[in-house]
């Protein structure tokens, strides 16, 4: 299970660096085409929005299947084991009801600028196309957390998370 789960953790990875490659390159080539040929990237904020988004949703079930969430440490080194173990259940069951009522609340909403049609100005593409990486992102992003619960159930937590420390 441990290996499958490092290789979900980095195929999200990956996407997620393919589209912060794609964010890097865009912005280089938008840059040096005003420069060079006086171009005005009339549509570059709504490409940038949306590789934005996207970097970010799809990096989400990486850091949750790699417990690499953001962590403030503040007890972990004078705290006892027993009690560090519980907030960790605590945090990760919190994440899991953070993810889910997020991507249930999320869902409708996409859902509606599907239906309705609401377009980007610029590109006059669909806005739920912009939604849908979020969606991705929450949705797998859930399911990354109950295959850590599932992975905890069995060997319980470690005892100190993979988080960057505050």
């Amino acid at each position: 299970m441990d290996r499958g789960l490092d290789r979900a953790a980095g195929v999200f990875s990956l996407a997620a660096a393919l589209f912060l490659l794609f964010m890097m390159l865009f912005t280089a080539a938008s840059v040096t085409l005003r420069y060079v040929a006086n171009w005005t990237g009339e549509n570059d904020v709504d490409i940038m929005v949306w590789a934005f988004a996207t970097c970010i949703f799809i990096a989400l079930p990486a850091v949750t299947l790699r417990d690499e969430h953001v962590a403030v440490d503040l007890i972990d080194q004078i705290a006892p084991a027993r009690p560090i173990r519980a907030m960790r259940w605590f945090g990760l069951l919190l994440i899991i009801v953070f993810l889910a009522v997020s991507f249930f609340q999320s869902l409708p909403v996409a859902l509606e600028k599907l239906e309705f049609g609401e377009n980007t100005m610029s590109l006059d593409i669909n806005r739920f196309w912009f939604w849908l990486p979020m969606l991705i992102g929450l949705g797998c992003a859930t399911l990354a957390g109950l295959a850590v619960l599932a992975k905890w159930l069995r060997s319980g937590p470690p005892d100190q998370g993979g988080g960057m420390p505050l």
